[in-house]
């Protein structure tokens, strides 16, 4: 009886660790199964991870060519590209442009297309990007050439963009106030000097805390791909902007002219209707703004006296009246004339800046010449070019006048204000003490001047702003740079002993972001383009 009881419990148990073992089976298999499908998961995820970084490297490959192959006029979009990893990668893209188009403000943007592909899986990823073009005018200070001994000192203050494409030398005091606010890009590793004796520094000794507002060097960049200036195409765009009103014709400038001024590409004083191009002319000049009360004009207007200026000149002096608050441009004879002085109105402003409704026309002012350029205000939207280029680079702009200088009448941050001037060389010729202020973007030289025949091997020296009166006469202040200033090459403004100016100019740097965004009319943009925006639209 006992041994049946003992039996009975013994298969009772046997029972039960059967069922439990069943149990425990089913539930591994459970967990087994689920851990199966997270690896699997984990997989897919992986591969989807893989491709989606190889859509994004499509984008900056793209980016790449079209900064090495679509800067030029036309902005021509580079063809597809393919790229697969070699192994052990697993992974390639395929990138093209979708659509480009130029803003009413001369930036150019780019849509592009990237598809990312995991090999082995198959799994793919497509991303969408945008990139905007960098105009010249989006840097506070920009020197390409590599003329050397650029220095940035303490006591400088840049708090926009600076570009450097030779060597930098950069020189700062411990303690001292930091001199670079904003981003830095250069070509080459900058020399580094610290303290008064200028003892030079190596790159991982530097005291940041002197040299940028961040503390760090998180904001220079140090890349061999060196930033172009404009060529001769850019040049001619905007005689052609200016002649023609629009910036197709770049193969030469206008031929067979009289010297004078042309709108609508015929004599100013002779056309009629409606203003679509900007000003062309042809002969040297002295342009003189005025905005506000200039003689017999005032209100909301801004009025340049034209005015011929040593030989090869034009042949009278000519008044050119922007009235914004008719929406007119009258062009008016002055001097020289037989009889009653010619006047022509057309509709439509001369300025590269819509105002209150008003249908703005082409603010590019193309001189087939050399300028003189006298201190006044700015109201309106402007460039003033001469031309500047491999083969027709000896006209200058010269800025002569006294203080305040060359101002915008606003330079609010609404402000539609706007001026740049472009030649191979711009000086300054001004009689002053007190200083003196230029409101706008500054841009000299042209792509290939930094190189044989234009540099010798010596360095660059042409191709920049620069004081006729540097090394002579008494100290003439600080000359301020609202807005920026693009050369080829540092050209000299002044001499200082000890701290202490002796002749010349002092410099001064303030940032206008309005500038970045927007720049004058016609002004150029460079061969480096920034991507403002990604879309991940999945597989």
């Amino acid at each position: 009886m006992k041994g049946s009881q003992r039996t009975h419990q013994r298969g009772v148990a046997l029972i039960t660790a059967l069922l439990m073992s069943i149990v425990f089976l089913v539930l591994i298999g459970a967990l087994m199964a689920q851990m199966a499908g997270e690896m699997q998961d984990v997989g897919t995820h992986s591969n989807s991870a893989a491709a989606l970084n190889a859509a994004y490297a499509g984008v900056e490959a793209m980016v790449l060519q079209i900064e090495e192959n679509a800067s030029g006029p036309g902005h021509v979009a580079p063809a597809p590209i393919t790229y697969t990893y070699p192994p052990p990668s697993t992974v390639s893209y395929s990138a093209r442009v979708v659509k480009s188009w130029n803003s009413s403000s001369g930036l150019v943007y780019y849509e592009i297309e990237s598809v990312g592909t995991e090999t082995n899986s198959g799994q793919t990823r497509r991303v969408l990007a945008l990139t905007r073009s960098f105009p010249y005018t989006y840097f506070e200070q920009f020197t390409a050439g590599s003329s050397g001994n650029v220095y940035y000192t303490t006591g400088e203050h840049f708090d926009g963009p600076v570009y450097n494409g030779g060597q930098m030398n950069i020189w700062y005091q411990t303690p001292g106030t930091p001199i670079f606010y904003s981003a830095v890009q250069t070509a080459q590793t900058p020399n580094f000097y610290q303290g008064s004796t200028k003892s030079p520094v190596g790159l991982a000794s530097v005291n940041w805390a002197d040299v940028t507002v961040t503390g760090t060097n998180q904001n220079f960049t140090i890349s061999p791909n060196p930033m172009q200036l404009p060529t001769y195409k850019d040049n001619l765009s905007v005689a052609s902007e200016a002649f023609y009103g629009d910036s197709t014709h770049t193969s030469n400038l206008p031929s067979g002219l009289s010297n004078g001024l042309y709108v609508n590409g015929v004599s100013a004083t002779s056309g009629s209707g409606a203003l679509h191009t900007g000003l062309y002319i042809q002969g040297n000049v002295k342009i003189t703004p005025c905005s506000g009360t200039c003689g017999s004009y005032s209100g909301n207007n801004e009025v340049f006296t034209i005015a011929p200026n040593g030989s090869n000149s034009i042949p009278a002096t000519y008044q050119v009246i922007i009235d914004f608050a008719a929406g007119t441009t009258t062009v008016k004879q002055t001097t020289n004339c037989p009889g009653t002085c010619p006047s022509t109105t057309y509709t439509g402003v001369l300025s590269g800046q819509p105002q209150a409704g008003v249908t703005a026309g082409n603010g590019a002012i193309f001189v087939d010449g050399s300028v003189n350029l006298t201190s006044g205000t700015i109201h309106g939207d402007y460039s003033i070019v001469v031309p500047d280029y491999t083969t027709n680079h000896a006209q200058t702009i010269t800025i002569t006048g006294g203080p305040p200088g060359i101002v915008y009448l606003d330079k609010s941050a609404s402000s539609t204000d706007e001026l740049g001037v472009w030649a191979n060389d711009i000086k300054v010729n001004v009689s002053t003490t007190t200083g003196y202020e230029f409101d706008g973007s500054i841009l000299t030289g042209f792509f290939g001047e930094d190189s044989p025949p234009f540099c010798p091997g010596s360095g660059c020296n042409d191709g920049n702003f620069s004081n006729v009166n540097y090394n002579s006469g008494s100290p003439q202040g600080t000359f301020t740079f609202d807005g920026g200033l693009i050369q080829n090459s540092m050209g000299p403004m002044g001499v200082s002993s000890g701290g202490t100016l002796i002749h010349g100019f002092d410099r001064k740097y303030q940032y206008d972001p309005r500038l970045a965004a927007n720049p004058p009319p016609g002004f150029p943009i460079t061969n480096r383009y920034d991507i403002i925006a990604w879309l991940d639209e999945g597989t």
